[in-house]
């Protein structure tokens, strides 16, 4: 199995803005192999996952799906559209709900706290007070509106972080994962996040419950963009200050 670049680093970002069980070490050695990956050029997964040894990890959990979808023949590629189509698709969604028993003493909005691991396609707007915000739309001109439950509606994501190397210009629709903007999106990958989002019926039965995360009093856990911020720094170097 082989990664691209494009791959990795998403992937790599969407880590970076979740509690997972990785440690510093490990990032800093999974970055390093990002950094050595040529454009079109993909490389061997196996480097990527003798990083972790046998632990299960968000990437292991990548490779399985990878390999779950991929076809028979010939070796896998892992692209971006397969780390968009596990983060934003139900196989997500239950490895998330299998976490609650351990994290259930931080959260407060099951609703909420289940939204937040999932990778949304969002637009980028500013609220009230001109703080960045990420705006998840659902129905519409931005979903499959369905006629037997409340498919129409918004939820805003406040306070996101939003990487200083990105430039909000260059896309509409950009993916989120917890308070961490991760990367835009092509109008054919944002169309294939919401196709997957609307098949996933828990989903769509807990979103009209969430009108709007803040990110900086997230549940019970605290300031989630300062921790993405934090997170994000010793890769891509440290935001100016506000």
């Amino acid at each position: 199995m082989r990664i691209r670049r494009e791959a990795l680093e998403l992937a790599f970002r969407i880590v970076l803005s979740c509690p997972c069980d990785v440690t510093a070490e490990q990032e800093r050695r999974v970055f390093g192999i990002l950094q050595s990956i040529q454009p079109r050029e993909p490389v061997a997964y196996e480097a990527v996952l003798e990083v972790f040894g046998p632990a299960n990890t968000p990437f292991h959990r990548l490779a399985a799906f990878t390999r779950w979808i991929a076809p028979v023949e010939g070796e896998p590629v892992i692209e971006r559209e397969h780390v968009l189509r596990l983060n934003a698709s139900s196989y997500h969604w239950e490895h998330a709900a299998s976490t609650l028993p351990q994290a259930l003493r931080g959260v407060s909005s099951l609703s909420a706290w289940m939204l937040a691991h999932m990778v949304l396609p969002v637009r980028l707007l500013p609220d009230a007070d001109g703080e960045l915000q990420a705006v998840y739309r659902f129905g519409g001109a931005h979903g499959q509106a369905d006629r037997e439950r409340d498919a129409r509606g918004e939820i805003a994501l406040r306070h996101v972080f939003m990487p200083p190397e990105f430039d909000p210009a260059v896309a509409e629709l950009w993916a989120v994962h917890f308070a961490a903007v991760v990367g835009p999106l092509a109008p054919a990958e944002a169309q294939l996040m919401i196709a997957l989002l609307e098949a996933n019926q828990q989903l769509v039965r807990h979103r009209p419950r969430v009108s709007s995360v803040d990110y900086r009093d997230f549940e019970l856990q605290g300031d989630n963009q300062e921790f993405c911020r934090r997170r994000h720094a010793p890769f891509w170097g440290v935001p100016p200050a506000l």
